[in-house]
């Protein structure tokens, strides 16, 4: 009889581990998650995370492998949700800070990757999360900072070429054109042929105006295999105008070819013209822009002025006076000088 009752004991006891370990607990419907996940039945899978959490709250690892299906599944803001529950607990959990901080940073969030980077950082600041709270400071315009974090990312990492270009973008917000030139330099003396930075190099000196060291290094990094597209083409040409007018004009001409009737690129060309006292053709070009948009007052005042420049005087003085009939501003416009 003893023996019997022990059995039904046993037999009892096997029932009760089975129904809390498989069936209603925590370590049961955590595996089964992942096991489904792992099998991409996502929406079982979620189910199960929650059903996990729900047995367990307290339990961090859970929550944090949820995260990881949450982000694998792009659904970013639940998962800063379960990344502020963690939180809620413990503010130092160094994993759920560094998810938090890049997860913020995804989203750009750049006032949340400041808190939890910062606080992250306290433990160990690697370049990566230099890079996210540089970056960070960057987009608030906190430009002083910005290239505190970045100037370390570029010590030790010269050949990061993002975080060169934004610590030179940072430089030149702050006005410091000759240090955002020497740190691209001494990154391209590491990579020669890194056409993206080449590049922006030229981007830099056209922002200085110095558009024949821009033409240099534009033209160096499309050999180095830089995309010369309309854009590209685009920009040279404006730069071209700054110191060779015809090679610019033929240069936006071609690009014409593909954007024709394009207003901005045309009046480039027209004012090009005029420099270079191609008052016919500087005309024509007022013309087209007008004929395309018939509300340009600026380009039928120009118009005007390269008749009279050319020596039409009475079709020139016609153009400007219905030119300023549609605009009353340009009559302040007195000499040709002031027109540009």
């Amino acid at each position: 009889m003893k023996k019997f009752l022990l059995v039904n004991v046993l037999v009892a006891s096997s029932l009760c581990a089975f129904s809390s370990n498989a069936a209603d607990s925590s370590g049961y419907y955590f595996s089964r998650a992942k096991e489904l996940n792992q099998a991409r039945k996502v929406w079982e899978a979620d189910k199960s995370f929650q059903k996990a959490i729900t047995f367990n709250p307290l339990n961090d690892n859970i929550r944090l492998e949820y995260v990881n299906y949450l982000v694998e599944q792009r659904k970013y803001f639940p998962a800063v949700e379960q990344l502020g529950k963690v939180l809620e607990k413990n503010l130092n959990h160094v994993l759920a800070l560094t998810k938090m901080t890049q997860l913020s940073f995804h989203l750009r969030r750049w006032n949340d990757v400041i808190v939890y980077g910062n606080k992250l950082a306290k433990n160990k600041a690697d370049n990566e999360l230099k890079f996210m709270l540089g970056k960070s400071y960057y987009e608030i315009e906190n430009y002083g900072t910005a290239q505190k974090f970045l100037n370390e990312v570029v010590k030790a990492e010269p050949q990061n070429l993002k975080a060169v270009t934004l610590l030179g973008k940072t430089y030149i917000d702050l006005s410091n054109y000759n240090q955002a030139i020497a740190v691209y330099k001494q990154t391209l003396e590491l990579s020669p042929n890194d056409k993206d930075l080449i590049y922006e190099l030229g981007l830099l000196y056209y922002t200085m105006n110095d558009e024949k060291e821009a033409v240099k290094y534009w033209e160096q990094a499309a050999a180095k295999g830089y995309k010369t597209d309309m854009a590209y083409y685009e920009n040279l040409g404006l730069a071209y105008l700054g110191f060779d007018m015809k090679k610019g004009i033929e240069t936006l001409n071609k690009v014409l070819e593909n954007k024709p009737g394009n207003a901005p690129i045309l009046f480039q060309i027209a004012q090009a013209y005029f420099k270079l006292n191609k008052f016919q053709d500087a005309a024509n070009t007022y013309q087209e822009i007008f004929k395309n948009d018939n509300m340009n007052s600026k380009a039928l005042y120009m118009c005007g002025l390269a008749y009279q420049k050319k020596g039409d005087k009475n079709k020139g003085i016609a153009l400007c006076e219905q030119a300023i009939k549609m605009d009353p501003n340009l009559a302040q416009l007195k000499t040709v000088k002031s027109s540009f």
